[in-house]
């Protein structure tokens, strides 16, 4: 082709070859001096469709693709984006059964309200009634509201709203579940109201 006067040679399988191959010569190439390229199929088939229904030379432009090819990129998304894809799913889920399980471990406002409430007086504290909060330690005083829980041990009504809440629907004491089938009644003033169990 050179010797015919071409200044370059494109080649390629208009039947077999699907995909890039490179060209090469096992002899001296030394004296070949106009380049040359291979098509693969569908390229070569094109620019022989063109050059039969153009009548004027047409003009091949060749550029070097600087871009990563797409079958690398498709294995550089399996090795890297499918994984993080995974991930981002699993901590969701992960999350949202973290979610449901605390849910489940605490009580409601609306059950906690329904808990029995007094007011500490010095002189009706019983002999084994404690006379302290065993969530903050600190000493009951007179008129202070208690939430008594269904298992008689009560505590400032404050501090164990927020454990029931937030933590942990048990008694901080025995652990008993203060949801368990029960319902109470607020007390005022002192007066104790019967603690109502459900059958």
């Amino acid at each position: 082709m050179q010797e015919s006067g071409a200044i370059a040679v494109a080649v390629g399988d208009p039947e077999h070859q699907s995909g890039w191959i490179t060209m090469y010569a096992p002899g001296d190439t030394s004296d070949i001096v106009i380049p040359s390229i291979f098509l693969a199929k569908s390229e070569y088939r094109a620019l022989l469709y063109l050059s039969k229904i153009v009548d004027t030379p047409m003009m091949i432009l060749l550029q070097l693709d600087d871009f990563i090819t797409w079958p690398l990129l498709d294995i550089l998304m399996i090795i890297f984006v499918s994984p993080s894809i995974m991930m981002i799913f699993i901590y969701i889920s992960w999350q949202v059964r973290q979610r449901r399980r605390k849910q489940q471990e605490v009580a409601s406002v609306d059950a906690v309200s329904r808990l029995l409430v007094k007011q500490f007086l010095t002189e009706k504290v019983g002999e084994n009634e404690a006379e302290e909060c065993a969530i903050c330690l600190e000493d009951y005083v007179n008129g202070e509201e208690l939430r008594v829980l269904p298992c008689k041990h009560d505590f400032h009504t404050f501090c164990v709203d927020a454990w029931l809440t937030t933590q942990k629907k048990f008694c901080p004491i025995c652990k008993r579940d203060i949801t368990f089938k029960t319902k109470g009644a607020h007390i005022q003033h002192g007066q104790e109201a019967p603690l109502l169990i459900e059958p």
